[in-house]
């Protein structure tokens, strides 16, 4: 009993350092992103190398807010599908939020990769036809849009009024009231689930013993890939970080995900949703049983 409470009480604790940095890096993301304002997109619309290299960097960004660009930039015809894909592998979600509060280093290293193989992938997809894989077919739906209205309109206000809207909404109505109890509820539950396994299973042991087991990991990674929400794929971060999986795994999760970036594609045109699910799933899986021969 005594056991259990520790891992009840460690979870509590961690899950409360995890929530309360991720917060912090969500705010710093969301100044950024409502300070861009799509500029150079608009510089760059007829670049199709340059859009690749942006929509990627947009990916990079922790959390969701530079795939919903991407995604809101490709649904009115700004950015060609090879940009998107190429956004989307580089897209990891509010997971990559997580690992940067856990491990800074290992979440740069991830990132990097995960823009390398969105370039490149993106660049590849700019052979071939378009109009031949995806639908053009436009939805009309919002994405953030309130957000930047209220930064322009706020622009020829006095800095402390920008400061506390800002503050009041972007801060607390978007970060803290819509994320801090899910990414809570998301952290505990996902330590808990972990420290009760670990005190019971030894899975690094297992992996060890059994090559087939890391294969099997492999294909539930990508296989949860496809879910278009940030959270579930916490466990392999953890996982990770906890010295259980190998990289390959969480790479593999980390390109077949995107986080909540891939809902406003779907609502524009679920046959492009599955397509780019598709595509990401393959590379995540072809990608990380690459890295586990090596």
């Amino acid at each position: 009993m005594k056991n259990v409470l520790d891992i009840l009480w460690d979870a509590l604790q961690e899950s409360v350092s995890i929530t309360l940095l991720v917060l912090l890096l969500m705010a710093v993301v969301e100044s950024v992103n409502i300070s861009s304002s799509g500029r150079l997109f608009k510089k760059l619309h007829g670049k199709p190398v340059a859009e690749v290299a942006l929509a990627c960097l947009l990916g990079a960004i922790p959390g969701c807010a530079g795939g919903f660009v991407v995604v809101s930039l490709f649904t009115h015809r700004m950015l060609s599908f090879g940009a998107l894909m190429g956004g989307m592998v580089a897209t990891f979600g509010d997971e990559a939020l997580f690992l940067a509060a856990q491990d800074p280093k290992q979440a740069l290293v991830l990132t990097g990769v995960l823009f390398v193989i969105g370039f490149v992938f993106g660049l590849v997809l700019l052979k071939f036809p378009e109009n031949r894989l995806i639908d053009f077919e436009n939805h009309d739906f919002e994405i953030h849009a309130e957000h930047q209205h209220q930064h322009v309109e706020n622009r020829g206000h006095h800095w402390k009024e920008r400061i506390l809207h800002f503050l009041r909404e972007h801060v607390w109505e978007h970060v803290v009231k819509k994320h801090a109890l899910k990414l809570f509820l998301y952290a505990f539950g996902t330590l808990l689930v972990l420290g009760i396994l670990n005190h019971f299973v030894d899975l690094q042991a297992l992996l060890e013993q059994n090559v087939w087991t890391k294969w099997l990991l492999l294909l539930v990674a990508v296989a949860v890939g496809f879910l278009p929400v940030s959270g579930p794929h916490l466990i392999f971060v953890m996982l990770f970080l906890q010295g259980n999986i190998p990289f390959a795994i969480l790479l593999a999760n980390a390109i077949a995900q995107n986080g909540h970036a891939g809902i406003p594609l779907m609502a524009q045109s679920k046959r492009n949703f599955l397509i780019m699910k598709g595509m990401t799933m393959t590379l995540g899986l072809l990608v990380g049983a690459g890295f586990l021969v090596l």
